[in-house]
């Protein structure tokens, strides 16, 4: 069983998380305006349709914006990508829990970069997994060790998760 402080990390993260130069444990991506969204395109009118309602929409995202996606990453590809195989979530924390709600559970074993976000070390948990921290330490600078990384697989290692 994992068991943290979450008090600590989070004091932690208030302290550290927005006074750094590379936040590597950011869950999301940076905030941009409509204008900066709007100046990646030289075709503007094809990004944004302000006459379409904003609802709750489709589970799996859009036709739309799947076949969009699709588009985009099927051009780098030998095979076209489907809009089928195409899967929107709504941010980084549900696309984690699919990942690992559909990779691992019980019996399995995980090793966890740590600290990090709590959901990559506690979701595995709750599905039944052990889990193992990988520790960086500031004593250290922060780095990894790559031997307590080794030290830690076993054979029911299903995941080695990095953040």
């Amino acid at each position: 069983m994992v068991k943290i402080d979450e008090f600590v990390v989070e004091r932690w993260m208030d302290h550290h998380e927005n006074d750094v130069k590379h936040n590597i444990a950011e869950t999301c991506c940076a905030s941009i305006s409509l204008n900066d969204l709007l100046s990646f395109s030289d075709k503007q009118e094809d990004i944004l349709d302000y006459t379409h309602k904003q609802g709750y929409g489709a589970i799996r995202g859009s036709v739309t914006l799947r076949t969009n996606i699709a588009k985009l990453y099927g051009t780098e590809t030998a095979q076209p990508v489907s809009a089928d195989r195409v899967l929107v979530t709504n941010g980084a924390i549900q696309a984690n829990f699919l990942a690992l709600y559909t990779n691992i559970g019980p019996g399995d074993h995980a090793i966890c970069h740590y600290p990090t976000y709590q959901q990559l070390y506690s979701i595995p948990e709750s599905l039944g997994a052990e889990v193992s921290l990988w520790k960086a330490e500031e004593k250290n600078s922060w780095e990894v060790n790559l031997d307590d990384l080794r030290s830690m697989i076993k054979a029911n290692t299903k995941l080695i998760i990095i953040k």
